[in-house]
């Protein structure tokens, strides 16, 4: 959103979404079309301001028109509000019908409130990873391991849901549309092994990524989180054993090929699931469960084939069948190949030495901020804390001593986001400093846009151990 949505067919409308923090989250472009509007949204702008500004230039007599438009003020269930601009002045009974031609306004209530749901969830994930490490040697009392262990999991869950039903909201109000690009499919692999791997690690299983040199055209975030929604679901039925993600040619289409050692489908229930995935998105979510419901939704967007085989006992492999594009590279890793030269396992972070690193995080959730420092001082990092680009700023000084690694959220306070901070902060330092991206959007336009700054991107809540291993791989001090 942030004026940024497509609204090509006009049936998206004038929207102010807030915050529970009272400040300006997103908008439609339609609302930015409006005049009293034009030119004065800006991410993090409060209700009072805008309203304040609004009344200075009526109060003054200029830009008449310029007067708040009527609207209609929607609450959201995890805090905050929604205002709606309907053209037209609302009749006495508006609030309780104003959400109607909204189509589901639970759920795009819920997707609206996904991005303060998850801050909460970021910062339980970095809290226990501190908690976790100032216990250290009295960890050997087995149970408070365990029970660490499963508070971990319990939040990784929590942000799984989060994440499924705000893209399922997404998806079916039609907000995600694809972006087909052609792009080597190397790079999706490597991001979900870098953010995967951990979790799997975290449970004693195996996870493997097979490198594959194609190229394929699509939507490369839609592909990442469609395979993403195939790895949890994978993952939520897995006990032990492993998870190995590779790619094959068939033809003009690529197979990309998720195979686990779980437990298997009875001939029955792969008839049953094999149905299921074939129905129309929008039916049959309660039998498929939100992760393969939401991949059965984004392959039918994207114009993909899905294809499943399984034997009771002995694993259950699925695989999406994307285009090649005409670039491909002679040279593909077969699923089915040379696996243990190309195992990919979660890095082994734990052995490099962070202490004594200069970091600087850029957060504008005080709460994530707070166990942000938590942690990294828990590694033995000098953490440098500021909730916008100008705050950062201004702590760093005149003449900054030089950090060695930026860690910024893509939404902040101020004109500024994540990777325009970054970026200004390292001409300050006047050397190339590594930056990273820590995020709760799922918005594919944002993320793509994150993407594309070259920048590593995680995503909230995240695993302590995966932030270790991107810290240490960015400082250069990887083990492997």
């Amino acid at each position: 959103m942030n004026g940024s949505q497509d609204d090509a067919d006009g049936t998206v409308p004038a929207i102010l979404v807030f915050g529970a923090n009272g400040l300006l989250a997103d908008w439609t472009p339609a609302a930015a079309d409006l005049p009293a509007f034009a030119g004065r949204l800006i991410a993090g702008l409060s209700a009072d301001d805008l309203c304040a500004h609004l009344s200075a230039g009526a109060d003054t007599g200029v830009m008449q028109a310029d007067m708040m438009p009527e609207h209609t003020v929607l609450p959201l269930a995890g805090g905050g509000m929604v205002w709606r601009f309907d053209g037209s002045p609302p009749s006495s009974n508006s609030r309780k019908t104003a959400a109607t031609p909204m189509g589901d306004p639970a759920g795009r209530l819920f997707a609206a409130a996904s991005h303060d749901l998850r801050q909460p969830l970021a910062a339980l994930s970095l809290l226990i990873g501190t908690l976790e490490g100032r216990l250290g040697g009295r960890l050997d009392d087995r149970p408070d391991h365990d029970l660490l262990r499963s508070m971990a999991q319990a939040v990784e869950s929590m942000r799984s849901m989060v994440d499924g039903h705000f893209d399922l909201v997404r998806l079916e109000s039609g907000l995600t549309e694809p972006d087909i690009r052609t792009h080597a499919v190397n790079g999706v692999l490597m991001r979900l092994a870098m953010e995967v791997a951990p979790r799997f690690a975290d449970r004693g299983l195996r996870f493997t990524v097979m490198p594959c040199s194609a190229i394929v055209r699509t939507d490369s975030a839609l592909l990442e989180r469609l395979l993403h929604g195939l790895i949890a679901n994978a993952l939520r039925g897995m006990i032990r054993g492993r998870v190995l993600l590779g790619c094959r040619t068939r033809g003009d289409h690529l197979r990309i090929e998720l195979w686990d050692s779980g437990r298997g489908l009875s001939p029955q229930r792969l008839a049953s699931l094999r149905a299921e995935l074939a129905k129309p998105a929008g039916e049959g979510a309660g039998s498929l469960g939100l992760d393969l419901t939401l991949v059965r939704g984004l392959a039918r967007k994207l114009g993909l084939g899905l294809e499943v085989c399984a034997e009771e006992g002995r694993g259950t492999v699925i695989a999406v069948l994307v285009p090649l594009s005409v670039e491909t590279g002679a040279d593909l890793t077969d699923a089915s190949g040379r696996e243990e030269a190309v195992t990919a396992p979660a890095p082994d972070s734990s052995t490099a030495d962070i202490s004594r690193t200069r970091i600087l995080v850029i957060e504008d959730d005080p709460m994530v901020l707070a166990a942000l420092e938590a942690l990294l001082g828990q590694w033995g990092c000098s953490v440098v804390g500021a909730e916008s680009y100008d705050m950062a700023a201004e702590r760093l000084g005149p003449a900054p001593e030089p950090c060695d690694l930026i860690i910024s959220d893509l939404r902040l306070k101020g004109a500024a986001n994540g990777i325009v901070a970054i970026r200004q902060i390292a001409k300050l330092f006047e050397r190339p400093v590594p930056g990273m991206i820590l995020t709760g959007d799922t918005d594919p336009k944002r993320l793509r846009e994150a993407r594309l700054s070259g920048y590593p991107l995680l995503h909230k809540p995240v695993a302590p151990l995966a932030l270790r291993a991107a810290v240490v791989r960015l400082l250069g001090h990887d083990p492997l």
